[in-house]
């Protein structure tokens, strides 16, 4: 063997020997360091996860804490409601026998004194019937609110001419219009319209919204009433230049003894219920209501919409012809 083969043969043996130690030191030292580092990386990982699950168990606790005390809130609520529409329900009914009893004495003097004892004692006594009528007319709207809260709030459905009850409405508002001096307008339709409902809350619902325009109406101004059919619905619309509605009462103006501020001397003349009942009949109806206004001083007009009668066979006869015969 020469020089350069044992030179090769040497070199390859330490080169062996090297890579052997590299390799023992890097599994004695490095690798051994790493394995630490993993370790204590995985245990602060622990460590960490044990922590967040202490906070979220906390949090846990104090969100059942907060769902607990809402439940109970809940159901002192709901006690508080049924309460209330007791309350209102009693009132209401009980409230009834006095006021008709004020109402028949007072017709009662006014026929036994014609002239009532003097135009003082004329003007004292149409003041208390004109009281007592308000009263009557506030106590059947909280029965019908108690109604409403209490899931009794019932429809009876028939098919009825729908023209015939605008007439009937429109007669009946026409005098508290002629009252202010408002001219109504109604634009009847030409043919008769059938729809399928409670004949009496539609005409409550109307009364609601009729009545409302001619109260916001100013002194003279004028109040129009039209109906018309809408693909396979009736649309009801009423519009006044009144003091008109503000955009942000008009996302409340449904709402429950909610008044608009645009008329302090008019606000007192209601108790914000009757907006709120014609939109629980509404819905029974499976129907829609609403409002638009361009802004105060620019008017309201209210709306409604209901399904009308199908176009079936009753009995043989047609919706409306059965609704003619049974008027």
């Amino acid at each position: 063997m020469n020089t350069f083969e044992m030179f090769v043969s040497y070199s390859l043996l330490v080169a062996s020997t090297l890579s052997l130690f590299t390799y023992w030191i890097t599994k004695k030292f490095i690798l051994k360091k790493m394995n630490r580092t993993i370790m204590k990386a995985e245990h602060n990982y622990q460590q960490q996860i044990a922590s967040m699950q202490q906070q979220l168990s906390g949090k846990v606790g104090i969100l059942e804490g907060m769902v607990e005390k809402l439940r109970l809130s809940n159901q002192e609520l709901s006690r508080l409601n049924e309460i209330r529409s007791k309350f209102m329900s009693i009132v209401a009914h009980d409230l009834r026998q006095p006021l008709s009893s004020i109402q028949g004495f007072t017709s009662v003097l006014m026929m036994d004194n014609p002239q009532g004892g003097g135009n003082n004692d004329q003007i004292a006594l149409n003041n208390i019937i004109k009281a007592t009528d308000n009263m009557n007319l506030l106590m059947a709207d909280l029965m019908d609110i108690s109604m409403i809260e209490s899931g009794k709030f019932k429809m009876d459905f028939k098919n009825f001419i729908f023209n015939a009850l605008i007439a009937d409405v429109v007669a009946l508002q026409t005098v508290n219009a002629q009252k202010k001096g408002i001219f109504l307008v109604t634009y009847d339709y030409p043919t008769d319209i059938c729809v399928y409902a409670d004949r009496f809350r539609i005409s409550q619902a109307i009364n609601n919204l009729l009545g409302n325009s001619i109260k916001f109406a100013p002194q003279g101004g004028r109040v129009e009433v039209r109906y018309f059919v809408l693909g396979d619905k009736l649309r009801f619309c009423v519009s006044d230049n009144g003091p008109g509605i503000s955009h942000g009462e008009k996302s409340k103006i449904f709402q429950k003894f909610h008044q608009a501020d645009n008329d302090r001397n008019v606000k007192k003349q209601g108790w914000g219920l009757g907006l709120s009942i014609a939109q629980e009949i509404i819905n029974a109806h499976n129907g829609i209501i609403g409002v638009e206004s361009a802004g105060l001083g620019q008017g309201a007009f209210f709306w409604f919409e209901v399904p009308l009668s199908p176009g079936g066979k009753v009995g043989g006869k047609t919706p409306c012809e059965e609704a003619q015969a049974n008027a």
